[in-house]
């Protein structure tokens, strides 16, 4: 299992774009910047046929130190959780060489 990163992003739109390098990792900087102000914010990013980021707050709960076994108290925080679109869904299950139904 490899990882997609920036860079590959960049590398992509420069080569479909015909944009340099360098505009384009400013470029995809600049998405990514927006994206993390606006979960800062508290603001859901929509992402038409891709899904929905959005800021939730967690509660504290009870743990388990794995190290040790002690039980521990996790604080409260701030995560962020991804809801994939219908489309989305649809794309990952196809099966190779299977035809996507278009949204209705």
């Amino acid at each position: 299992m490899s990882a997609l990163t920036k860079r590959e992003i960049a590398e992509t739109v420069s080569n479909e774009l015909g944009y340099s390098m360098r505009v384009s990792q400013q470029l995809v900087n600049a998405v990514f910047s927006q994206i993390k102000a606006s979960l800062i914010n508290g603001d859901q990013v929509k992402i038409v046929r891709f899904g929905t980021l959005c800021s939730v707050q967690k509660l504290a709960r009870r743990g388990t130190n794995p190290v040790n076994g002690e039980p521990i108290i996790i604080p409260a925080q701030r995560t962020v959780v991804f809801h994939p679109s219908r489309a989305l869904k649809r794309t990952i299950n196809a099966r190779k060489g299977e035809e996507i139904l278009p949204d209705r």
